[in-house]
């Protein structure tokens, strides 16, 4: 196993701890995760791999921004991901958001059934962009008063790691 492989697992099994135990990530581990990152980058391409390294931690960024501004996503979890794309570079972390966003729906989708509400979240989804439409105000998507359904983002993107390092994708 490479020494990619083994840091993309450490960082994204150690997300899942510190999400389930703290309900964050703390952003030391987000910090020594970037630096690990660049420095094997550096090791392993020279400064040719700054632009690759870059683009890595700077597409979940931006492609995710839509998300966190809706507060659909959490800082923490685009965090995750532009630390795994430093180590994995643009098509690496586009594979593994595409493998977390996949296996998240699945899981969520299984959430939902297996609690009874998935008629009720899905008319609030509808609800909550039509709101945004109408008053164009960017409201938490969580509802106050109401149970949280929380659910940790980290654990899909877990799996999807374990399914890269696994050379499924």
């Amino acid at each position: 196993m490479s020494v990619q492989s083994c840091l993309v697992l450490v960082i994204a099994g150690t997300a899942v701890l510190m999400d389930f135990l703290m309900e964050k990530v703390i952003n030391s581990f987000i910090c020594l995760g970037l630096l690990a990152g660049f420095v094997t980058c550096l090791q392993e391409e020279g400064i040719r791999g700054i632009p690759v390294y870059a683009a890595g931690v700077l597409i979940p960024c931006v492609l995710l921004l839509p998300l966190f501004y809706f507060r659909m996503l959490g800082a923490g979890d685009i965090k995750v991901f532009a630390v795994l794309g430093g180590l994995t570079g643009s098509h690496g972390i586009l594979s593994i958001m595409f493998g977390s966003f996949l296996l998240g729906a699945v899981l969520s989708l299984a959430f939902l059934i297996s609690c009874g509400n998935l008629k009720e979240r899905i008319s609030y989804f509808f609800h909550y962009f039509y709101k945004y439409f109408v008053t164009h105000q960017v409201q938490s998507y969580i509802q106050k008063g109401q149970k949280a359904e929380n659910f940790h983002f980290t654990v899909p993107i877990f799996l999807s790691v374990m399914l890269y390092a696994g050379g499924f994708y």
